[in-house]
């Protein structure tokens, strides 16, 4: 009986982690796209080989791809797959699923099942050039944070972003460290530049504070 026990715990399916990266903020609506899917056993099997599927918000699976024999750079069993995939026609947020079907594996496992959100949105016909400038210093700012949603980017060395975005109204927000956000509300018809004069987020003193 004992032996019994043994072997049914032994039977017990292994949990299968299933995780996905590199997906666009957007897709051009029937653009190709691809996203990397990683897979890992709770019991430190080698999923090299596995088959990850990709399918969408209907449950058809669109594509498939086979996991790699070496794992990802500096992580412990998780082995991945570039999917090529291609975004659906019409615009809009869908949320897709990513599955790893273990049913033909000599050893149980659970089914792992991830969801990664796909939005396609119309050809841009804009460009909006943002300049960021430090109000106070008139110097450029490197690294702030550019948001026409659902578009992000982020300024070069010399303050400037670019993103193309379709003709529509926006709420543009840009951001940096140490600084306060700068907000401004556009209807963008054609190519368009924006300036944000930054303040610097300075911390009010007792003395602030008390005159």
């Amino acid at each position: 009986m004992a032996a019994d026990n043994e072997m049914a715990d032994d039977m017990q399916p292994h949990d299968t982690r299933v995780v996905v990266w590199d997906v666009p903020a957007t897709i051009e609506c029937g653009e190709a796209f691809s996203v990397t899917v990683g897979v890992k056993c709770s019991s430190a099997c080698r999923p090299d080989g596995w088959t990850v599927e990709v399918r969408d918000h209907e449950g058809t699976t669109l594509a498939s791809a086979t996991t790699s024999s070496e794992p990802w750079p500096e992580t412990a069993g998780l082995h991945y797959a570039h999917v090529e995939l291609r975004a659906p026609d019409t615009e809009g947020l869908r949320t897709w699923d990513v599955r790893a079907p273990v049913n033909a594996l000599d050893m149980p496992h659970a089914e792992g099942v991830a969801r990664f959100g796909v939005r396609a949105v119309p050809t841009p016909a804009c460009l909006v050039t943002v300049v960021a400038v430090d109000l106070e210093s008139q110097t450029p700012v490197e690294g702030a944070k550019v948001v026409a949603h659902p578009y992000k980017t982020f300024t070069d060395q010399h303050g400037i972003a670019t993103v193309r975005v379709p003709q529509g109204e926006y709420r543009l927000f840009v951001s940096g460290k140490n600084y306060l956000p700068f907000r401004r509300d556009c209807d963008v018809k054609a190519d368009v530049t924006i300036r944000a004069d930054l303040t610097v987020d300075r911390e009010l003193s007792d003395a602030d504070i008390w005159t």
